[in-house]
């Protein structure tokens, strides 16, 4: 758990947390992949008007390429 205590905090994802990591290698890179969740307690936001919301209604698993960290590429599976 402090890796990945230390991980979330070194990415600087405000708002979620690491559910969990893996490296892996594609076409002669090495990778690191985490898997992204929100907060239970992060203030959520209507993508539409702005307005805080009470619950989510809706999902899009998002792969999205972040900053490296140190000579890895990086990869957020954000659910």
């Amino acid at each position: 758990m402090a890796d990945l205590d230390c991980m979330s905090q070194l990415g600087g994802w405000v708002g979620y947390r690491i559910e969990s990591w893996a490296e892996t290698q594609r076409a002669g890179r090495t990778w690191l992949v985490f898997e992204l969740r929100p907060d239970q307690g992060a203030k959520r936001i209507c993508s539409g008007c702005g307005q805080p919301v009470g619950a989510v209604h809706d999902r899009t698993l998002r792969r999205i390429r972040d900053l490296p960290i140190f000579d890895y590429a990086v990869e957020l599976v954000v659910l």
